[in-house]
Order: C-alpha cells, then structure tokens, then sequence
C-alpha cells in the first residue's frame, strides 16, 4: 500500500498548486504517485440533472456510476450507505502506488505538508506536530523542515527520504 500525505493550509494558500507540482518532482525520482483532493462541502455534484447517470440516482439507484475509456465516477446514494473512508478509497483505488497526495484533509491522522502564502495564511491549521515540513513563505517559524517556493525539487527528495514516517492504508475497504 501507499505511503500517504496530506498536503494542508488555508484556503487559496497554493494546496492545490503544490500538490501539481509535487507530483511531476516525485515522478521525476521514480515514485508511482496518486492524488486525492478532499472537500469539506456536504456533499459536490460531478452529475447534472437529466443527464442518464443523475436519473439513475434520482430513481432511488444505491450506486451510481458511470466509465468509459480511462474514467469512471460513482456516487453513493447517503440514504442508502456511509460514505467511504479515505482508506477505503486508497485501498480500491491506489494500491499499486508509492505516494498518495492528499489534498485539504486536515482531520486525517498522517503527517501532513503545511502550505503557507502570504496574505492568505490568516492561522495555523493543524498542529505542528502533525507536520513533516512547511512549504511556500515561512509564516510560522515552526523548527521543522520548511520549502521555499522553486525549492519543490529538493521536497519531493525530502518526502521520499522520510517516506518511512508516512501511514500507510495496512487494511482492505469495508464491505
């Protein structure tokens, strides 16, 4: 299974951007690398009403899912089931990787990437002892690793080097 790490900060801080650039740097050294971004809306609608697949759920379907040539997608209908955990989502979807970078999860127990940008970092998000390293400006001064923009290339070696310290999924996903 993979190692997992969650890539945190406030909103508009750069997550998202460090998470494209941190995926071409540790592919570049070798790594098998997956993403995940988590929201924490209730619920987001990749379906649109009279489409086939948004009938389907309408009509009480449990699962809805559509595929085609590389993409698939599924919506569990919440009456009907619980939501699946990100453990479950790595164990099915990313098993055969080396890292899983999972974006905006904050609740998640892993070590976390803190990502810092000036003008949008208004607080710290999780504590520091949930942190490997910072990234982007250095607003908290926390005394652990910390990556200046430009310095991606040096982190994706960092993350690799310290993989060893990441979680990893150790459990197939719940029936």
């Amino acid at each position: 299974m993979p190692a997992i790490l969650n890539i945190v900060g406030c909103k508009n801080s750069g997550k998202t951007r460090t998470v494209e650039i941190l995926v071409p740097a540790l592919v570049n050294l070798g790594q098998k690398v997956g993403s995940l971004k988590h929201t924490e809306h209730d619920g987001f609608s990749w379906d649109k009403p009279g489409k086939d697949t948004f009938r389907h759920f309408e009509a009480g379907s449990a699962v809805t899912g559509i595929f085609g040539k590389g993409q698939f997608a599924f919506s569990l209908n919440k009456k009907e089931n619980r939501a699946p955990t990100v453990d479950d989502l790595i164990a099915l979807f990313y098993s055969d990787l080396d890292i899983v970078l999972i974006e905006g999860l904050k609740t998640d127990p892993g070590l976390k990437i803190e990502v810092c940008r000036q003008g949008f970092t208004d607080r710290k998000v999780v504590d520091q002892s949930q942190l490997i390293a910072t990234f982007g400006n250095n607003i908290h001064g926390y005394s652990i690793p910390h990556f200046d923009y430009e310095k991606e290339h040096d982190m994706a070696q960092f993350i690799i080097d310290n993989v060893g310290r990441l979680r990893t999924v150790t459990r197939c996903p719940q029936q």
